[in-house]
């Protein structure tokens, strides 16, 4: 009679462990998984599409399973106990069960089932399917319950596509060659875009060309023809006092008005402030809602640490594109000895330009040329000295090189 208890005793344990593996392993296969064992005609492949196409039913027969499984092992466990022992001992029965059932009926099974989920669901999604068959009144009574409750306390039911689904869609998208190289990696870009905060796109304030707002038209003419930006920055007493922006047709209607002696700071318009932690897709949505072009980067003092334009945003969706017509501007200016490039400027057009002659064996672009001496994607700041220049990243996150500064040594 005792070995028979033990035997049975045994078996709920084991069950334990097999409800506690298939839940992990039908859970954490997402809807694009399932498709595509269902495009290689997997064994067991229709079942599983056919039991993840209601996740909330799937889960309470599971439930269901596990939960009488342990309240059977757990009073087996009190018979087996009263038994062998003396009735002193007889609480602590539920006690060893708890940590037998949280060892072999949880921990150890999830730890397998989240290693071979493909195999483990594939294989035992036809025992759970005839399981919510034969349980089928007592799932429906329960689901009915459990959606009632949600929508009491306002939780949608609504199934939604996660990021990281929307990712392995993109990604298959492009394996299969229904999405271009540059559309997939459009399409992931805006599925990261909100993780990216400001300080990670933004020009850092050394790179800010900003115009003092004291001087008149006439006075900064020259230098903005110069300049190849639409909009600049004005600060007033000091360059950390930025009391809005410039835009060039504002200049330009001055210019037209002959009111060449008014004073820049007399035509500024607004600009936003931000810190530097706020995520650019918020970004975004702000400085389209007040009609700003572009906002000042401050950190937690207030002190400035750089500009972020909705150019800087958009660029994170869909990607740098080298403009050529670029390269004509591309020399040091008589009273200069560095410039500022596209990390993604041809490295030909580099040394015809500015008559260097530096060899990528791997890359063709400047930035990949870093990257490749490095050995890693740089941080801003970090240098390459060359014979003739040095090559300095001024701007780059992450994931990729943005700007260089090339300096005549």
């Amino acid at each position: 009679m005792l070995q028979n208890q033990l035997l049975l005793l045994f078996i709920f344990l084991v069950l334990s462990g097999f409800f506690s593996g298939i839940e992990t392993a039908l859970m954490s296969l997402n809807r694009i998984k399932v498709k595509s064992l269902l495009k290689q005609k997997k064994k067991g492949s229709k079942i599983l599409a056919k039991l993840k196409e209601n996740p909330h039913k799937l889960i309470i027969t599971i439930l269901i399973g596990n939960n009488v499984v342990n309240i059977a092992a757990a009073s087996l466990a009190t018979v087996v106990f009263s038994q062998i022992f003396d009735s002193a001992v007889i609480g602590i029965s539920t006690g060893i069960m708890t940590i037998l059932i949280l060892i072999f009926g949880e921990i150890t099974p999830k730890t397998i089932a989240a290693s071979n989920a493909e195999a483990i669901a594939l294989s035992t999604a036809p025992i759970i399917y005839s399981l919510s068959i034969i349980l089928s009144p007592l799932v429906w009574l329960l689901e009915k319950f459990s959606r009632g409750v949600n929508k009491l306390i306002g939780v949608s039911g609504e199934e939604k596509l996660s990021e990281e689904e929307l990712a392995t869609v993109v990604t298959m998208g492009r394996k299969e060659g229904i999405l271009e190289k540059e559309a997939a990696e459009m399409m992931h870009n805006v599925i990261k875009f909100g993780e990216t905060t400001a300080k990670e796109i933004m020009t850092p304030e050394v790179e800010m060309v900003k115009i003092d707002g004291n001087k008149k038209i006439s006075e900064v003419l020259d230098f903005i023809v110069k300049t190849p930006y639409s909009r600049y920055p004005v600060y007033d007493k000091n360059e950390s006092e930025i009391i809005g922006i410039i835009d060039i047709d504002d200049v330009l209607k001055q210019v037209r008005l002959r009111k060449l002696s008014t004073k820049v700071k007399r035509i500024v318009k607004p600009i936003l402030f931000v810190p530097e932690t706020k995520e650019i897709d918020d970004l975004l949505t702000e400085l389209e809602g007040k009609d700003v072009p572009m906002a000042i980067v401050v950190d937690e003092y207030g002190d400035i640490e750089g500009i972020i334009t909705v150019e800087d945003i958009l660029e994170e969706i869909v990607g740098d594109i080298f403009d050529k017509s670029k390269v004509k501007q591309l020399k040091f200016a008589k009273d200069q000895d560095s410039v500022l490039i596209d990390a993604k400027t041809p490295l030909g057009e580099i040394n015809r330009a500015l008559g260097l002659k530096i060899n990528g064996e791997k890359s063709n672009t400047i930035g990949g040329y870093i990257s490749d001496k490095l050995g890693k994607i740089p941080q801003q700041g970090e240098k390459i000295k060359l014979r003739k220049v040095t090559l300095e990243v001024r701007k780059a996150t992450n994931k990729k090189i943005k700007k260089i500064r090339i300096t005549r040594n």
